[in-house]
């Protein structure tokens, strides 16, 4: 299966892969930038479909970020705005195993986005992200699988699926 193959998969399918997915590596993920798309019907409506995220070390930590790219056609490269020289980073999140949360452990053999933990502003929307992250395939260590939901008064709320794909090196540093 390859990253446009998910698009297309039901959700009972990237539900199965969630399960049997394993922990990703984080090596294999830092100082990385991954195209991603999001699966779903919710995305399709607000129009934020494609986007990029990156993988950086900082001390003992692993930080993420998002790359707002352009909403192009799924066959056109990710292009970051306002361009690819000074991209708009955002959506930044701590990254660990889920099994060390005390309140996001749905896929304890996942590992956690955890937006609430990233450091943005009070008023930044993506702070109540938790985004849950598997390898559903071993012996590809370019493409992965998530679930995203929203953590809002205690209980997480599905968003929906993601997909991402190794894409470029990372030129960020905290």
């Amino acid at each position: 299966m390859n990253f446009y193959s998910f698009l297309k998969v039901p959700p009972f399918v990237l539900e199965a892969l969630m399960l049997v997915g394993k922990r990703p590596d984080p090596a294999n993920l830092i100082g990385w930038e991954f195209r991603g798309h999001n699966i779903g019907l919710l995305p399709k409506l607000g129009r934020i479909l494609k986007f990029k995220k990156g993988f950086v070390k900082f001390g003992d930590e692993i930080i993420g970020y998002n790359v707002l790219v352009a909403q192009n056609s799924q066959t056109e490269p990710w292009v970051a705005l306002p361009d690819d020289i000074s991209p708009k980073r955002h959506g930044f999140f701590k990254v660990y195993p889920a099994e060390f949360s005390p309140h996001h452990r749905l896929y304890p053999h996942a590992l956690l986005l955890d937006y609430g933990k990233g450091g943005n502003p009070f008023y930044d929307p993506s702070k109540v992200l938790r985004d849950y992250l598997v390898q559903p395939f071993e012996d590809n260590n370019d493409l992965y699988l998530g679930k995203a939901y929203a953590y809002i008064l205690g209980r997480e709320i599905f968003v929906g699926y993601f997909v991402i794909e190794r894409y470029n090196q990372s030129n960020f540093s905290l």
